[in-house]
């Protein structure tokens, strides 16, 4: 199981790497704007693609700050209560977890899917296949379930000092 979990981390940590270029991608390309438009020209493209690399960033990101502990979290019930109860608790939260990481996957497949076989393209000059950013919001929650997963199989298959949930 330690083997998958590990998998699991480097792919998290590899999306992660990822929102961070695509951070630097969208600030190149904000930046490039304002040169360009300071002697009257346009990317013709700047507005949307830096939307389109925010939400990438936002969806990929998002497994990686949940690996690293950084997601808001309220921990006054957890410590309020013994050790065996809290194991308990972050087990039932991790699979509340999953269970919406799992929602989410399904409905951004869908959206994907439907964007992917109806040919949909922006209405911006790009013309940007739409497939292509909704693959980078799904490829995220993707993530995002692995990580709720690798979680959940810590939680409750690993010794409590071995499980970073514990």
């Amino acid at each position: 199981m330690r083997p998958l979990i590990t998998t699991i981390r480097r792919l998290v940590a590899a999306g992660g790497w990822l929102a961070g270029f695509l951070l630097l991608a969208t600030t190149a390309l904000i930046s490039t704007e304002i040169v360009l438009r300071m002697f009257g020209s346009s990317t013709q493209v700047a507005e949307e693609y830096s939307g389109y690399f925010l939400a990438a960033m936002i969806y990929i990101g998002a497994a990686y700050t949940l690996q690293k502990g950084e997601h808001i979290r309220v921990e006054i019930l957890r410590e309020r209560l013994g050790e065996r109860a809290g194991l308990w608790l972050e087990r039932f939260v991790l699979i509340v977890g999953l269970i919406f990481a799992s929602l989410l996957v399904y409905a951004f497949f869908k959206q994907f899917n439907a964007s992917l076989t109806r040919g949909s393209r922006s209405f911006m000059p790009s013309r940007t296949p739409l497939a292509i950013p909704h693959a980078a919001i799904l490829l995220g929650a993707g993530l995002l379930w692995l990580e709720f997963f690798a979680m959940t199989l810590e939680a409750w298959f690993l010794p409590p000092k071995e499980s970073k949930a514990a």
